[in-house]
């Protein structure tokens, strides 16, 4: 047998995450495919019906801490505006996170023991839509605290000319 032949482990999908919010329900499922690569699948169900979304490549990598995806669905011309959804991975060594807002302000991330089988911990927090995600902050047993932020393109007046 050559290792091209060699069987993968394979698991179902679990659930790892649920959150609410403005009458949405995520729903985050977790499971190992046929090649054995980690498959991170979101759910988001609303009157208006069912989505699911296949997260790209969703571990943390070499020294990274946290991997992260973002539900930003753009609402339909007149419709109230979709929340978004923060999905993190991070590292077992990661035990608290929190949402980095514009105003400064911080959401909570719920984040689920270590699942062992993945190595990972799994995260969510809806996001408010008046007050945009800035960064993540997570505390680390190991590297202490970290704020991670998001890259945004300079505003128009700060830009060279």
């Amino acid at each position: 047998m050559s290792v091209l032949d060699a069987p993968h482990r394979t698991t179902p999908a679990r659930l790892m995450a649920t959150v609410q919010s403005a009458g949405l329900h995520w729903a985050v499922r977790a499971g190992l495919n046929e090649a054995g690569l980690l498959t991170t699948v979101v759910t988001r169900t609303s009157q208006g019906g069912t989505v699911t979304f296949r997260v790209p490549d969703p571990a943390p990598h070499g020294r990274q801490l946290v991997s992260m995806w973002i539900d930003r669905t753009p609402s339909a011309p007149g419709t109230t505006r979709t929340p978004a959804l923060l999905l993190l991975h991070t590292t077992p060594d990661v035990v608290r996170a929190s949402a980095v807002l514009a105003s400064g302000g911080r959401c909570p991330v719920r984040l689920s023991p270590v699942i062992e089988e993945f190595r990972i911990r799994f995260g969510t927090v809806p996001l408010p839509d008046e007050d945009p995600l800035t960064g993540v902050e997570i505390h680390s047993r190991l590297r202490g605290v970290r704020l991670i932020e998001l890259w945004r393109p300079p505003r128009r007046s700060d830009r060279v000319r």
